[in-house]
């Protein structure tokens, strides 16, 4: 996987992608991958996170711009 352009920097992007790739990590386990909830319950809690966040900063500027 490539690092973002800021080290700092985490997009929902990256998040849905690494996802994507623990869906396939958990479909090919062979104890079902039910080890790796743990994993997934929170990529998806940052995941809302970030769009919480996202959408707040959006609407500041907005805001902002008027």
């Amino acid at each position: 996987m490539r690092k973002p352009a800021n080290d700092n920097e985490i997009t929902v992007e990256m998040l849905e992608r690494c996802l994507d790739r623990l869906a396939d990590i958990m479909a090919q386990a062979p104890q079902g991958g039910e080890v790796y909830l743990p994993i997934w319950e929170r990529l998806e809690r940052e995941i809302e996170t970030k769009k919480a966040s996202e959408s707040t900063m959006a609407r500041a500027m907005r805001r902002a711009r008027r």
